[in-house]
């Protein structure tokens, strides 16, 4: 098996402006755990997912509530 037969074909992307609670409802509407970040120029600049949600303790449920 290769990457190819597991990775989504239709990527979704957030910019680094993006809120956190932005980027947790894009990656949830999708169904999907991780996403690249982008800059204006589309290049990647950083990958998030869930994980780092979940080991981001500093976050709590207020930064995910908010803008």
């Amino acid at each position: 098996m290769r990457a190819k037969d597991v990775m989504t074909a239709r990527v979704v992307t957030v910019s680094p402006d993006h809120s956190v609670r932005h980027t947790a409802r894009i990656m949830l509407d999708h169904r999907i755990s991780g996403m690249p970040v982008v800059d204006d120029g589309g290049r990647v600049v950083g990958i998030v997912s869930e994980g780092d949600f979940l080991r981001r303790s500093e976050l709590g449920a207020t930064a995910l509530s908010s803008g």
